[in-house]
Formats: C-alpha cells, structure tokens, sequence
C-alpha cells in the first residue's frame, strides 16, 4: 500500500554584514544541533538549503560542517538546494543578475559537494510569474513556495497533495506547496498534534505529499526554541515518533517526489509571498485595515475560507513604504549597469550587495538594522571602485538622471574620492555621500516613521518570550519606556535639509517633530542648475519663500570635501525676521562608546548619546573610532546648534527594540533682515582617516 511521502526541508540564512556572534550563536544553537540530530536517524532524509552568505562563513569558520554534510550527501540523506547564493529577492534585480546568482550557487555546490541542485529556494518566496523561465534557464528543475500562492491562484486544500508545472516564456517548472498547518505546527505544537495531522493527511489520500520547507532557525535560534526543542527534546521525540509510523510514512526528497510522482496539473501563480509578507508591507493605516478585516472573518469562523482573497502587497512595495529601502536598490541598479560586463570579483561584491534582507522589514530587524545596511553600501561601493578602475572615468563627472525612481532628475557627482547625490525636487537636499576608500555613505540613515506593532506598545508585557511559541504569536518588548521614543519625521534624515522656525522653538520639539515652521515647502523642489571650473563642480539651488530667497551652491571639489554655501536674502520691502536652520545627519552606526564629538568652541558635552545645545559653533569634529575616521565641519561663522540621536522602534524576532539611526546636527541662527539684505553662511564638510 501507498505510504505518505514526506518531504522536510531546512532553510538557513544569516545577512551579509550580520555580526559574526549572531553567525556563531545560530551554528552552536541551530544549525549544528539539527544536522547532529537528524545525522543519528540515517531513513530521516531531508533538504538543506543554506544561502551563500551562510556557507562562506561556515567555510572560513567550521569546515567540518560542509564535511558532516557531504557525509550526508553522499549516503543520500540529504538533497541540497539550490537558489540565488547572497538571498536576493530575485524578481526584484536584473534578469543577468539573476542567472549569475543561481548559477554561482550550482556552481559552488558542485564543486564543494559534488551535486548540482535541481531546486532552487526562492529568498521570501517572494515570485513573480517571470521567475519561471529564469529558473528554468539557469538549469533549474523545481522550487517551493507557500499552499498560500496556489490558494490565491484558486486551489483548494485537497488539491495541495503534490506539485505543479508552470511555464513562462515556454520554458517549464515544478513547484512545491509548502503546507502552512505544518510550518505553524512544527516544532511548536506537541509532537502527537503533528503526527495526527500527517495521519488525517494519509488517510484522505494516501498518495499524498506532506510538504514543509521552513527557516532553520527555528529550531533552537528563535526565542525559546533551544530549550524546547533540545533541552526538553522535541526534535528527539518527533524523530522517534515518525521512527514508529515508518509502515505509513516515507521521508523522500523533491528530486526524488519528481521522478516517483507526476505533476498534478498546469498552474500559473499570481506574484505574492506568503500571507504574513502581504500584510507586513501594507502602509500602516491601510494594515489596520487589514486586520480588521482578518479579525472579522476569524470571528465568525469564516477565515479560513476566504484568507485567500484577503490579500496585502507585494514586496516591491517595501521600495515605497521606505525610500531609504529604494535607495538601496536604486543604487544596486546603478551598480549593476556600470559591472554589466565585468569579472567575477566585481559581480561578486554586487551580488553582496543584492542580500535582501536589509531592504524590507516585517517581523525581524531588517531594514531597521544600520549594520546590515551599511554591509550593502560596502559591498555596492566596493563594486564600483573595482568597475572603475577596469573602465576609468574621467574625473569629476555630472551625471542627471531619474536615479530614484521618482520621474524627477537627480544629480549625481562623482569624483576620485566620493559620490555626492543631490535632489533639487526633495529640498535640495543630499541623499548619498559615499567615502571611496572607506567605502562607507555617510547619509546611510533612517527616518522614524509609524508602524502599526506602534500601536500596541503600551499593552504589551516587558521581555516575557513563551517557550516554544512562533515568533509570529509574541510580541514583547525588550525594554520599558520605549513609547517616549515614538516620534515620526516628516522628511529624510540626511545632508542640507533646510528649516526655517518659528519664534519659541524648542530643540525638544524638534527632537520629537513637534515644531512648527513658517514655510512646509521647503521640503520639495528647488530650482537647479550646474557648472564645472576645472576639478570644481557646483550645483545651484534655489528657492523663493514669500519675500525671502534661500540659495545654496553646493561645490564638489577635488581635495575630498564638499562645501554648501547659502544665502538667504530679503527681496521685499520691509525687514524680515527669519530663523533658518540647516541640518546634516550622519550615520555612525551608534552614539556610544568609540563615538564622540570636539570643537574648539565650548560644547556642553562632547558625547553623542545624549540631546545637547551649544552656542556660537563654528568648527566640530565627529569622531568614528570604529571605522578609523573623522567627519570635520567648518563654517565660516558661528551659528548655534542642536544635536541628538535619532533613534527608532522597531520589532525583531526577540521584541520590540530601540535602534540608532544616525547622529542630527542642526545649526540655526535668528536673523533680522532688511529690504535687501543678505546673509551667507557657508559649510566645509570633509572626512579624514586617524
């Protein structure tokens, strides 16, 4: 008789740029664990997916794991699994991109492990109809992805025993459901619910596939879970369970289900994720809107029904909800084009920059997480001082394009030591500033803005994990009194951002955005021309706001700083009394130890960690001990100036957490204007290594 075929995949992934702690921590408490355990029960066959990132750190830090796992190769427990090998979200970069990466990930599997992968996995299960002959093109026979996709494409539950086709531009690939009752059940719920659950499956259909394809992590790196799943045994007492049903299961692979079982029809899958991705992306109001409609449905028992048709977004939508996430990408973009052609090493530092998980932010730190992000800068910029030096520019270039993706032209300035990206139509303001040599953007910063978990930190228990929960049942938070902290900023936090006040401003309403000015467009466009004398490139911007008309040249020179010079000037006829306030924020990767600030003037404090104004500054150093620098700026008068840091909330899979975003530096001076009158103010903004 038919026995149910069950097929168990792990999927394991640590961010390019994550602290080599997290890496060690996840091996001693998951990934060693689990491959140990399931190594003692040679019939329990499974797949592995690691990503690339994961196997060059396994390489250079435990290279007897890739030799337990060849051991297991060889004696055919475990099939490896193919896919893009830094974790890109692969509909979402370009098509050659896309076949490099796959093909790096076949490439180094064969080589280490002697197998060339038939599957790829799909970062996020995040697809799109297109990805179907990609994969198929880079030699790839199948993938997985959520009962949820073939659900949203009409399926029912019964009809999710096995694998379909799907083709796009004639080209032909098998795809997996993963079963949604088996992600949440497994190893969450009691062994005996699980083992009933795949017995309901066999005796409805006992040709039937049982699919689960989840993040490794889970089993002992999510809170709670080492203890529950090896302290307490549950991974032990579900081998040994699944040990005594082997006259009804089988544990099989997908290769090994492609060639023993047939597809179960044609399908083409509408682009998605699984569920939690759609909601997560949604704008806040508009998930509020969501849930009420999910809790609606949950409340009279039709959920399950209708889920399906209660869709979200799509994760391009990440690149809306956070411009800093856009900027990313648009830079990836840009990259790409200029290493179109290139070797492996540029490609590879590209295909670093490409890891995904910096770019979104849902129920892990992600996108809020200024380490994981300044790892794609280096690795983006890294790529293009390599594509450089193989086809050199000639310095100093102006570029004007739609760098964004906005349908405005952005100005892009380039010379031997730094980029410096300008956006009249967004304040006039600077987005990018990136160190060559450090390869590091300095404006690699993050606005504070509402997320929907905000709304529920006020009812929420203080660092309480269940043991043996899904990170998607808990919500705590890791420390109190993060509520005083939820202020939401009205533009970008990055470099020349303009203001001007109203009289009785204070720097704590400007800490919490609660400030009024006297002018809200000073935010969008401004008009723009540029010149070049020689090595020096100048951008002019400026703006009229009632009788008074703010210029700025912003000058990129060769001796690695830039200068941005304003004049603010009263064209009517009577005198104006102004406050304007330019503001540069920069990211330090943190305000505290090994961070400081100096100016020969007198400061109230030279720490960064803290809110502090000073008067009549005209010099300050912001020191980097970390990565070896220093950022100078010098003005050609003194202005007082508020400084903070600007911190977020943000949940991750341990709770809802504070992070540094950047350091704020505002100088500010009142003014009192006659008919006529102009004032200059004018910035030297510089970098040096120590």
């Amino acid at each position: 008789m038919p026995k149910l075929k069950f097929i168990f995949g792990v999927h394991n992934h640590q961010p390019v740029g994550n602290f080599d702690f997290v890496f060690q921590e996840a091996y001693q408490k998951a990934y060693l664990p689990f491959l140990e355990m399931a190594a003692r029960y040679p019939w329990f066959r499974f797949t592995i997916h690691n990503s690339g990132c994961l196997w060059e750190w396994l390489e250079a830090n435990h290279p007897e794991y890739l030799d337990k796992v060849k051991v297991l190769v060889k004696s055919g427990q475990v099939e490896l699994m193919g896919g893009g090998f830094y974790e890109p979200v692969l509909p979402a970069i370009p098509e050659d991109d896309r076949r490099g990466q796959l093909e790096m990930m076949s490439g180094y599997l064969k080589d280490r492990f002697g197998e060339t992968p038939a599957g790829a996995w799909v970062a996020e299960r995040v697809w799109e109809p297109c990805l179907a002959s990609t994969l198929a093109g880079a030699g790839i026979k199948y993938t997985v992805l959520d009962d949820y996709h073939f659900k949203c494409a009409g399926k029912q539950e019964k009809d999710l025993g096995g694998y379909y086709l799907t083709d796009d531009q004639g080209q032909t690939l098998s795809v997996f459901p993963i079963s949604q009752k088996l992600r949440y059940l497994i190893p969450f719920h009691d062994v005996d619910e699980v083992m009933a659950y795949l017995r309901e499956l066999y005796d409805a259909n006992n040709k039937a596939l049982a699919i689960l394809a989840d993040d490794g992590e889970k089993f002992g790196i999510w809170p709670g879970t080492y203890d529950h799943v090896y302290t307490k045994g549950w991974l032990e007492r579900f081998l040994e369970k699944l040990s005594q049903n082997l006259d009804w299961i089988e544990l099989s692979t997908f290769s090994e289900a492609l060639k023993e079982t047939s597809p179960l029809g044609r399908i083409y899958l509408p682009t998605g994720s699984y569920a939690e991705m759609g909601q997560w992306v949604l704008e806040p109001e508009s998930e509020v809107i969501y849930r009420e409609l999910a809790d609606r449905l949950k409340n009279d028992g039709s959920y399950q029904r209708y889920s399906p048709f209660v869709r979200g977004g799509i994760w391009r939508n990440y690149l809306v909800k956070y411009p800093e996430s856009n900027n990313i990408y648009r830079k990836m973009l840009h990259i790409s084009g200029k290493a179109a052609g290139s070797g492996d090493d540029i490609k590879r530092e590209l295909y670093r920059g490409q890891c995904n998980c910096a770019y979104w932010h849902g129920i892990f730190g992600g996108l809020y997480l200024p380490h994981l992000r300044e790892a794609l800068y280096r690795h983006l910029i890294r790529a293009e001082n390599l594509a450089n030096k193989e086809r050199p520019p000639e310095y100093p270039t102006v570029e004007r394009k739609d760098f964004d993706g906005d349908g405005h032209q952005e100005i892009l300035l380039s010379n031997d030591k730094m980029n410096l990206y300008l956006s009249p139509e967004q304040g006039g303001t600077i987005f990018e500033w990136d160190l060559k040599e450090k390869e590091i953007n300095l404006f690699d910063t993050l606005a504070r803005r509402p997320e929907n978990y905000h709304r529920q930190i006020a009812d929420i228990g203080h660092g309480d994990q269940g043991q043996g929960k899904s990170i998607h049942e808990t919500l705590t938070a890791k420390e109190q009194g993060l509520e005083k902290l939820l202020h939401y900023d009205r533009f970008r936090r990055v470099g020349s951002v303009d203001h001007l006040f109203v009289e009785g401003t204070t720097l704590e309403e400007f800490i919490a955005c609660a400030h009024k000015e006297t002018d809200q467009t000073l935010g969008s466009k401004w008009e723009a021309g540029t010149s070049q004398e020689g090595e020096l490139i100048k951008v002019e911007l400026a703006k009229i706001s009632g009788d008074l008309q703010i210029s700025k040249t912003i000058s990129l020179g060769a001796d690695g700083s830039f200068g941005v010079h304003y004049r603010w000037t009263n064209n009517g006829k009577a005198g104006l009394d102004i406050w304007p306030g330019v503001e540069f924020n920069f990211g330090l990767l943190s305000s505290g130890p090994g961070r400081h600030c100096s100016s020969p003037d007198p400061l109230i404090t030279e720490r960064l960690d803290q809110p502090a104004s000073d008067n009549a500054i005209s010099r300050l150093t912001v020191h980097d001990q970390h990565r070896k620098m220093e950022i100078v700026l010098s003005l050609s008068r003194p202005a007082d100036l508020w400084r903070f840091p600007v911190e977020t909330v943000s949940q991750s899979e341990s709770g809802l957490e504070r992070n540094y975003q950047c350091s704020c530096f505002l100088w500010h001076a009142k003014l009192r204007l006659e008919p006529g009158e102009g004032y200059n103010l004018n910035f030297e903004v510089g970098y040096k290594g120590v």
